[in-house]
Parts: C-alpha cells; structure tokens; sequence
C-alpha cells in the first residue's frame, strides 16, 4: 500500500488524457455529472500529484462555469444550484479559489431561497425524488448556516425556510422508508432525512419540533430491517448518531444493535463483483461509508485489490462511452481515482466527499 503501480499510473493518465479531450463548453454545469464535479476533481488532483496542467484545467472550468451559473434554472445538489455553491465554498474553504463565501454566494443564496419559497413549497407534491432534492437544499442552507459572518436576517431567513419546508413535509402522507433497490450513498431516502433532522438540530433552533417528528416515526423506524447489509450499516449509524445527539431514544439502542447484527464487510465488499465501483452507487460509496463511521482501516487492502482488479477500467478507457458513466465525479472514474489515490495515502483525497456528501448520508 502506498505506492502507486505502473497498470494504474497508466490507466488514470489515459483516462485523464480522454477528459481532457472533453469539448465542456457542451457539457452540463451540475456538480454530480457535469463541470462542477469534474472542476473539483482535476483541482484535487492537482494538489494530490502536483500536476500544474490539471490546475489549469480546472480553472477553465471554473471560469466556464462562472459565466453560466446565472442561467441555471434547478437548484437541487445533483445538477442544480445548491450542488454547484456546495462545490463552491469547498473550494474556497481549501484554498483551490479566492473569495469570501458570503460574498461569492449571496446572489444565488437568494435564488435559491426564493426557489424554495416561490416554486417548490407551493407546489410540494409526495414525489420522492422531487423531495430528495429538497432535503438536499436545505442541507445546504444547513451549511451556509454554520458560516458566523452572515447577517442576523441572513440567517432568520434561511432558518425560516428550513421551518416551513420541514413542517410541509412532514404534513405529506409519504412512505419516508422505501428503501432502494441497491446500495446508494445518496438515494436511501430515510438516511438523508435522518441526517438533515441531526444537522438542524445541531444549529439548536428548532429542537422541539425536530424532537417530536422523531418521536412521531420512531416506531415505524424501530420496525425497520433494510435487505442490503450496506443499507443497513448505513441507517444504523446515523440511528446512534441522532441516539447519541439526543441523549438516548426509547427502543433505539436495541434496535440499533440488532441492525448491525451479522453485517460481514468483507462479503460487502466482494458481493459488488468486479464491476460497479462509483461512488454514487458502487465500491467507493460503500468505502466512504465506512470511513465515516470509522470502520474503513481494517479493509484498505481489500478495497485497493477490487479497484485494481475490476472491469469498470475497460468501460472508463474506451474512448467512445457516454458521460455520465465516465467522466462524471459521482458515477463515472474521478470519484473512483479520488478514492483509490486516498487508499493509498497520497494526502485526503477525499476531503471534497468529506465536507460535501458529508451533509447528505
């Protein structure tokens, strides 16, 4: 571990060559399959590798993307507005751009509250993907909240917002606990609104409320038994977080416990095969979980054989393959080789993920 062999020095300098080749003028501007996801990935792998070529890169994108962000129209974190300002004030925040977050982003705050407040509430619908991308919003206003230089009216706003969509959600008749048909880091619809509902309670300024939502759907959590082990190492840990936070919920440590009863990793790890490593839904997803619950030291070398070994480089290397699938950071190669270049300690490859997908999952 540690040092990086010549088969996958050679297939991450084809694969960044193919990207480079990229005409991003027709490319979306979105953060999870567009510019902003790959922007984030050649600035992080020019601090990684100390590549000037891929800084400038990067900053072409930025300034790509700059010039359009004022027509984007979506604001949801996959492709909209909130996913772009996200990437925004990590960059800032790690010193890749220069700027001051409340000044950078106040414009398109103000979007994108007036989007939630003028088109999404009004037209609230129990579509759950559509309220996937809310929730997303506002763990980015749970973000910008934690910023102690905005305004006293900055933030009355903002906290508004978060209230009055809170309390229309929880006025739908909606199944809050589907859970997908496969792992997904992302998608697991109650471990996003689990994690939101910590994220606000944290800022302490709706605790009543966020309390009796948890005792209104504690017992239906409590009957909860996700089929996917990784799914369930998911709700399980952000159950003891939240059981933790709100210092012991009536039937939750036993219920935690038998959720992580009988979780093999290692099966985990190999039941992806040799094929789906992306972060949105594959190897690298599951590999930032347990990182995040501190599980992920044990298997390094495991995960380091699988991305090595598996199929997925053939389809990232053949030069003719949709986007999407390739060059995007979620579901294409970036986010794999970010992941990979942190297995093998070559700094915090995955600080981005960190500071971003952190507040989602």
């Amino acid at each position: 571990m540690g040092i990086l062999g010549k088969t996958m020095y050679e297939r991450i300098e084809k694969f960044n060559k193919a990207a480079l080749r990229l005409d991003f003028s027709q490319l979306p501007t979105g953060l999870y399959h567009g510019k902003m996801g790959l922007c984030v990935y050649f600035y992080e792998l020019a601090d990684l590798i100390s590549e000037e070529k891929y800084r400038f890169i990067a900053e072409k994108l930025f300034d790509d993307i700059v010039t359009q962000i004022a027509e984007t129209v979506k604001i949801d974190p996959p492709e909209g507005l909130t996913g772009i300002c996200m990437a925004v004030n990590f960059l800032i925040n790690s010193g890749y751009i220069n700027g001051n977050p409340n000044h950078v982003l106040k414009d398109f705050d103000n979007k994108i509250l007036k989007s939630l407040l003028f088109l999404y509430i009004p037209e609230f619908n129990p579509d759950i993907d559509r309220l996937q991308k809310v929730l997303g919003s506002l763990s980015y206003l749970t973000v910008r909240l934690q910023n102690t230089r905005l305004t006293k009216n900055e933030r009355d706003i903002m906290k508004g917002v978060i209230i009055e969509i809170i309390n229309k959600f929880e006025s739908l008749n909606i199944d809050k606990f589907t859970e997908p048909a496969h792992f997904s880091i992302t998608e697991y619809f109650i471990s996003h609104y689990l994690q939101l509902l910590q994220r606000i309670y944290r800022l302490d300024f709706y605790n009543y409320k966020i309390e009796k939502i948890i005792d209104g759907f504690s017992f239906r959590l409590l009957s909860l038994y996700p089929m996917y082990q990784a799914n369930r190492l998911s709700l399980s840990s952000l159950m003891q977080e939240l059981n933790t936070l709100l210092g012991g919920i009536t039937g939750w440590d036993r219920h935690i416990e038998l959720l992580q009863q009988n979780i093999d990793v290692s099966w985990i790890i190999n039941d992806f095969r040799n094929k789906d490593m992306s972060f949105e839904r594959g190897l690298c997803g599951f590999y930032f979980l347990l990182r995040k619950i501190g599980l992920n030291r044990k298997y390094q070398d495991q995960f380091i054989h699988k991305i090595e070994i598996s199929d997925n480089w053939n389809h990232y290397l053949e030069l003719d393959n949709d986007y999407i699938h390739t060059f995007s950071l979620y579901s294409g190669a970036p986010g794999v080789i970010l992941t990979y270049l942190h297995l093998l300690n070559r700094g915090n490859a995955l600080s981005f993920f960190d500071s971003v997908i952190g507040q989602y999952c």
